[in-house]
């Protein structure tokens, strides 16, 4: 075979190739990853696998702990709110792009503990307390709902570090508040101070069902993600 010949069949091959390449369907890159993300459910992170141009999965956990104080019902409380969740994931890719559309199932132990604070009189349901009446007020605001369905959308870049991007919507129900009060009171007095409590706590969740935003919890995640 001349030079000639073997050049235009060298040339022939790879007209062939970039004909085929123009035709076939991008590779996925970094099918595997692992990312790390700051989001509304706390700091955590995740791993994720692209199944196919069009599928993803991916499970991640959420972490996140503070103590303030804050003021319900003209009672203050230290307020802690822990925020501790799993999310498995689905991610559909109509495009075979980074963009994806999202519905996935949380589970869901976020709650927040609350300790009144009883340095000076109090105002328990119907009545007053004196601080040497009361020995504690208590509580716990909690999602009863374990598993919480979630939908939304984001983004996912392809390249070995990109940047990723989630906003969606958890559909966990209303949250349930809880409130239990001790005290040195005797007899009637303490019965009656029992009822105060309960209807504090009714109260606390009536003002709670007040706001429909509770019932549905954003979701919004900003993280970065390292491919394999």
């Amino acid at each position: 075979m001349s030079l000639s010949q073997r050049g235009l069949l060298l040339l022939t091959w790879l007209s062939a190739l970039t004909a085929r390449s123009a035709v076939l369907p991008p590779p996925v890159a970094a099918q595997f990853g692992v990312a790390v993300r700051a989001a509304s459910l706390g700091f955590g992170g995740e791993v994720s696998y692209r199944v196919s141009d069009y599928f993803g999965v991916r499970l991640g956990g959420n972490y996140f702990r503070l103590t303030r104080t804050s003021t319900i019902k003209q009672i203050t409380y230290d307020l802690t709110p822990r925020l501790e969740s799993w999310i498995g994931m689905v991610d559909i890719h109509p495009f075979r792009s980074a963009f994806h559309f999202t519905g996935g199932a949380l589970y869901d132990e976020n709650q927040a503990r609350m300790v009144a604070r009883l340095n000076a009189p109090v105002t328990i349901g119907d009545q007053t307390y004196q601080p040497d009446q009361v020995g504690s007020l208590t509580g716990v605001v909690e999602y009863p709902r374990e598993i919480a369905p979630y939908l939304g959308l984001g983004f996912t870049g392809r390249g070995r570090v990109s940047l990723v991007f989630d906003l969606g919507v958890l559909f966990s129900g209303y949250p349930k508040a809880t409130l239990i009060g001790t005290t040195n009171l005797t007899g009637q007095a303490k019965a009656t101070f029992d009822e105060n409590v309960q209807k504090e706590q009714d109260k606390v969740q009536t003002d709670i069902h007040k706001e429909k935003v509770l019932k549905y919890y954003p979701l919004l995640s900003l993280g970065l993600r390292v491919g394999f």
